[in-house]
């Protein structure tokens, strides 16, 4: 997270639900409020708090992105992904809280990633380099999901090891856990306000943990609600779930993903939900007053090509930042507005780009793209503007 000053702190009623009508009834300010309380200082108004998010697609380390990665190291590195993900540091970077997903796990220094055997149910079981969580960091995620169908790939070596490299990178994380301890749910501060982060996963392409705490799996809308209602109690102001769904490659929600999390957010108060998954985008949509991406599809990945099988799919290579600004618009109650950004793999370098800026900056400098690059973002654009007309 950024450091920010904030003369308000955020109410903080612990022990009760976090629920809006709960804080408008007696919000909490503590001793660094300007004088005149939330009025402002004589009589001055105070901003509303504000707070800006990013959250990304599915982080795959397949062959050919770290293949891209080990091009753009310079000895000794074994490993370099700032250049790839460099064309959207900015935007991300410009996030109070920008949140990534992790979805396969990541090896200690100097492991070799790849393809590590294949499970039970046929999936192949994956290894990340180490490098990827500094590359994540460098670009200016502060944060990732890591509950996902491969989280248990290298059972729970594999899961510790990946939050190792995170912790290192400095990037926090939800969803997987060393320890019972470390699986609760955490609070934290961003702009003054209070934010909780939660990461599930519907399936496993191993089988479960034997220490359920270790990967969060959601087994039900009132499960999941559950833990959204005991960080609220615990604080929340603002209440974000990162969901991985099994099916994928579909232009849309099943009826099933539909249901729970129309179900979830019957049961709970949460501002946005966001899922990873299906590998494709797919619509942004209000439910009961949530804003949910339905699939943000992936950050980066070697999908998308010729010779990777059902994934050789276009859409495979188009992900979506979430951008979404919750402002204050009664004490602790916050709205959200939400403009998803198009982003797409470019073919041979796996480098991320946003199209529609970067077609914007080569209009704007004079200076022509790649014609092979350009009519790759211009498809790019044009696939993800079907499914969101008004994604920027």
């Amino acid at each position: 997270m950024r450091p920010t000053l904030c003369a308000l702190v955020g109410p903080v009623l612990v022990g009760a639900a976090m629920t809006g009508a709960a804080l408008a009834a007696g919000p909490v300010i503590d001793a660094s409020s300007p004088p005149g309380g939330p009025a402002g200082a004589f009589g001055i108004p105070v901003p509303p708090r504000t707070l800006l998010v990013v959250a990304g697609g599915d982080v795959l380390n397949e062959g050919v992105v770290n293949a891209a990665a080990a091009q753009a190291a310079v000895a000794p590195q074994r490993y370099d992904f700032i250049p790839m993900f460099a064309p959207v540091a900015p935007i991300i970077g410009a996030a109070d809280l920008a949140i990534c997903h992790i979805e396969i796990p990541i090896g200690r220094p100097g492991a070799g990633p790849g393809v590590y055997g294949r499970s039970p149910f046929g999936g192949n079981l994956l290894l990340a380099p180490y490098e990827i969580a500094t590359g994540l960091a460098a670009t200016g995620f502060d944060r990732c999901s890591t509950a996902s169908n491969h989280s248990n790939d290298l059972g729970h070596d594999g899961i510790a090891t990946t939050l190792e490299a995170l912790d290192n990178a400095g990037i926090a994380h939800a969803g997987t856990a060393r320890s019972p301890a470390e699986s609760a749910p955490e609070v934290f501060t961003v702009n003054g306000i209070r934010v909780a982060h939660l990461s599930f996963t519907t399936y496993s392409n191993t089988v479960w943990p034997r220490s359920r705490w270790s990967l969060n799996r959601a087994t039900s809308p009132e499960q999941v609600a559950a833990a959204v209602h005991a960080v609220r109690a615990a604080g929340a102001e603002v209440a974000i779930v990162s969901l991985h769904l099994s099916k994928e490659m579909l232009t849309g929600p099943i009826p099933a993903d539909r249901e729970f999390a129309t179900r979830l957010t019957e049961l709970a108060d949460i501002d946005l939900i966001v899922h990873h998954g299906p590998h494709v985008v797919q619509p942004v949509e209000v439910v009961n007053g949530t804003t949910v991406y339905w699939s943000v599809g992936n950050f980066v990945s070697g999908m998308g090509r010729p010779g990777t099988g059902r994934y050789v799919d276009p859409r495979s290579s188009d992900g979506l930042l979430a951008v979404v600004r919750f402002t204050e618009t009664a004490p602790g109650v916050f709205t959200a507005v939400s403009r998803p950004v198009l982003l797409c793999n470019e073919r041979a370098s796996r480098t991320v780009y946003a199209p529609l800026s970067e077609l914007a900056r080569a209009r704007a400098t004079g200076v022509p793209l790649d014609p092979s690059l350009d009519a790759q973002l211009r498809a790019c654009l044009a696939r993800g503007q079907a499914v969101i007309p008004d994604a920027a």
